[in-house]
């Protein structure tokens, strides 16, 4: 996580037009409309919700004549770590082998994956 990334907390409608931002890299609110699954939110809507990020500080907008341009200050790496760390804290007290005890006996996780995360594990360890 970058050292200027804020704690940004985001409602699910917020995270849907990110995500579909993110993919953009930027875009005017027809593109991100156009990246977002079925069925399509209003235009209104998603300019509502832009609006909200904004002033989150999630994204910066440019005017381009008369519409506005959409970039994230977020970024989908700082938000996830953020998003993580948040569920850690709140759901596994803080600890990360409670977190992956409980997704591996609540998944269908194979052994070559279970070997993956403890291979990651050990090399973070490093």
């Amino acid at each position: 996580m970058t050292n200027n990334a804020k704690k940004i907390s985001l409602t699910r409608g917020e995270e849907e037009v990110m995500q579909a931002l993110w993919e953009l890299g930027e875009g005017y609110i027809a593109d991100i409309i156009s990246r977002m699954p079925d069925p399509k939110p209003k235009y209104t809507t998603v300019a509502t919700f832009l609006k909200i990020l904004e002033m989150k500080g999630a994204v910066s907008r440019t005017k381009m004549g008369k519409i506005y341009i959409y970039t994230p200050l977020l970024s989908r790496e700082d938000y996830a770590h953020n998003l993580m760390d948040t569920m850690l804290g709140e759901y596994f007290g803080g600890s990360l082998a409670q977190m992956v005890s409980f997704f591996s006996r609540k998944e269908d996780i194979s052994t070559s994956e279970m070997d993956e995360i403890i291979e990651t594990m050990q090399r973070i360890k490093k």
